[in-house]
């Protein structure tokens, strides 16, 4: 039974290296990116935010490798994350995995209840009214929501997280508690990893996870439960700055900019093979 637990923490270059050793034969296996985008690939901001450089380098390259198979996740509308990076062979994943387009332009889309969508609406709706100040701010992920706080005044922010913790109880949401930021779900049973799992088995098959090569990269408490499908199938690596971070994933990486690391490391079986 996967437990969360404290992961090694990747810091250098070689460390990411050796996490994937052994992992990809780029002469058979297929291999699999799922990849999210706000907070693992660039930085969490209220607006879409680029890659950085060395990210955005890698990036194209593997998303142009017909060996592996990439899907960019995000908590926002599908053809806002799509218009963003304008990448022609991935496949996008909105509302995290509500809504799914595969380069071929094939296209499915989960709807939700009405009755969830309108408490969803205004849970974010009073959430905004009420508690948006002083450098708070809301991200609405269509079928959750977070409340953000990191940059609030301590004078303020023990009022505004109590305002809000109550706001998204008495709209019936699980409350999960995080490092600055207050975390609504809906009660039912979807979530990130019911998301990676429709996905994999569109694309490939019921078998996908005796075939594939998968590795998943995420920074927020709903990539936990895609890394808790994962478990012991593929590698997982959560981001996240916290000492204290507990996770099913098999490695954590600080920042943002270390993600290039990992991208990097997977880049370098198919530079390797090209010299050989």
């Amino acid at each position: 039974m996967a437990e969360q637990k404290k992961a090694p923490l990747l810091k250098k270059e070689e460390d990411y290296v050796k996490a994937l050793e052994g992992f990809i034969n780029p002469e058979t296996d297929q291999v699999v990116l799922l990849l999210d985008y706000d907070g693992t690939l660039a930085p969490l901001t209220e607006e879409l935010s680029v890659m950085p450089k060395d990210t955005e380098i890698n990036i194209k390259k593997l998303a142009a490798n017909e060996k592996i198979f990439m899907c960019v996740f995000s908590g926002r509308e599908l053809s806002e994350i799509k218009n963003h990076l304008k990448f022609p062979n991935v496949t996008y994943a909105g509302n995290h995995g509500l809504e799914v387009e595969y380069p071929s332009g094939k296209k499915f889309k989960i709807e939700m209840p009405e009755e969830l969508l309108e408490k969803h609406n205004k849970l974010v709706a009073e959430l905004k009214e009420k508690v948006v100040l002083s450098g708070a701010w809301v991200e609405d992920k269509k079928i959750s929501v977070t409340y953000h706080y990191k940059g609030v005044t301590d004078k303020l922010k023990a009022k505004l997280i109590a305002e809000a913790k109550g706001l998204i109880q008495a709209h019936g949401f699980q409350l999960i508690e995080t490092p600055y930021a207050l975390e609504g779900k809906p009660r039912v049973n979807w979530d990130k990893g019911e998301g990676a799992k429709m996905i994999l088995e569109k694309q490939f098959d019921a078998d996908w996870a005796k075939n594939l090569k998968i590795v998943y990269v995420g920074d927020d408490t709903t990539d936990e439960d895609a890394i808790k499908v994962l478990h012991g199938i593929g590698k997982t690596f959560r981001v996240s700055e916290l000492p204290t971070l507990k996770t099913y994933a098999n490695y954590q990486i600080k920042t943002v900019e270390e993600v290039g690391y990992l991208l990097k490391a997977v880049q370098a079986y198919y530079e390797k093979k090209k010299k050989a």
